[in-house]
């Protein structure tokens, strides 16, 4: 009898960010039942993901993300052990394919070169670089990869473009996994029970060029626009923190928006990730009747579990989901469109069920599945990828 898969994923997890937890245990739980492997997540425990972590159960998570020599220490321990004791280490979801330097490419190249290991990444997106050379550097890097599995079209497309096309799979957001590994029931339609809104701010800023909704007029917008709903409907709104880092994360923003709601009136509660884990916090995104979120997982697992959804479109990862699945301009809110207007328009398209993305959540669902199947790994019976 043959030794199970030694696979380790590696991304940004533990550093308490609800959408890169979610990787971390949707690829574990991939890699047990499409690779028949036997997964090792690098950071700290993570709840729900029922497999081991490169640290200590007792290792305190938040000194893990901290900045300091003490986090970077912990981090440095942590990868090394993935490096060491893994078959496969795989780059686990998320916008890591970049021009930025890291402890960790050289470690990885080092491993494949003296010991075998091979190298992955999936539900991944490439880029976007400033020049050529950013881009090229990166292309140098993935092409000792032996599958590069990316999330949206443009990175497929930067993948041909880059020459490594002959690993690349065009997949989807690993987030697509959810209702197949951890299906949530819709709350059931009540009369007179009171719509249940979703909201997820980010802590973002203008970046590389890209225009983003100004975050102060944006959220102002968005508590007239309730406020003028809420007149209309019995409402609560869950303010949601998706990230609770201390320095990047949405715990100040999520209070601010709150006190706002109140003032205006409307009833509101706050739904914060601590404590939490990712597919209980999941659970709470798929009760809700309609989700407004910068943050790129609410929005994706909203679509997942059939919510009606508004995107606060901040950065191109943000435009590339919805472009993938045919989301309408109105539940799109942007740099020149993000006044109360624009969210009114929004509700309505949502709360009347006319905003639908062309692309259906089944179909989005069953590509996810590929990204584990088509790889070199899959143990399960072979299928055709289904088409983008």
């Amino acid at each position: 009898m043959s030794a199970r898969l030694k696979v380790g994923f590696t991304g940004y997890y533990g550093m308490r960010n609800f959408g890169d937890d979610l990787f971390g245990v949707l690829c574990a739980a991939a890699a047990r039942r499409y690779w028949d492997g036997e997964p090792l997540l690098v950071g700290p425990r993570l709840a729900e993901s029922g497999c081991r972590s490169t640290m200590p159960r007792w290792y305190p998570a938040s000194l893990y993300g901290a900045t300091g020599a003490g986090g970077k220490a912990s981090r440095l321990y942590s990868f090394l052990r993935a490096v060491a004791g893994t078959d496969v280490l795989v780059m686990g979801g998320g916008s890591v394919i970049t021009a930025r330097e890291s402890f960790r490419k050289p470690l990885m190249l080092a491993a494949r070169r003296y010991r075998g290991l091979q190298l992955a990444a999936v539900g991944v997106s490439i880029g976007p670089f400033a020049n050529a050379a950013e881009e090229a550097h990166a292309a140098e890097f993935v092409s000792q990869f032996r599958y590069l599995a990316v999330r949206d079209a443009r990175s497929y497309e930067a993948a041909q473009r880059m020459g490594v096309g002959e690993i690349a799979h065009r997949g989807r957001d690993l987030a697509g996994l959810l209702p197949l590994l951890a299906p949530a029931p819709r709350p059931p339609q009540v009369a007179g029970r009171r719509l249940r809104i979703g909201l997820a701010p980010c802590n973002y800023g203008a970046k590389d060029g890209y225009p983003v909704p100004e975050r102060v007029a944006t959220h102002a917008a968005l508590v007239q626009a309730l406020k003028q709903l809420a007149a209309r409907f019995p409402l609560q709104v869950d303010v949601f923190s998706l990230n609770e880092h201390p320095t990047h994360g949405d715990v100040a923003l999520g209070d601010a928006l709150q006190r706002a709601l109140g003032e205006s009136g409307v009833l509101s509660r706050r739904v914060r990730y601590r404590g939490m884990g990712p597919l209980a916090l999941a659970r709470e995104i798929a009760a809700c009747d309609a989700f407004v979120s910068a943050r790129l997982h609410g929005a994706i697992v909203s679509y997942l579990y059939g919510v009606p959804f508004t995107i606060i479109d901040y950065h191109p990862k943000c435009r590339d989901f919805a472009d993938d699945i045919g989301l309408g301009p109105l539940q799109r809110i942007t740099a020149q469109r993000h006044d109360a207007a624009a969210f009114g328009e929004a509700f309505a398209a949502m709360l009347a069920g006319d905003g639908r993305p062309a692309l259906s959540r089944e179909i989005y669902a069953g590509q996810a599945q590929d990204i584990f199947k088509c790889a070199p790994w899959a143990q399960c019976e072979s299928l055709q990828p289904a088409p983008i």
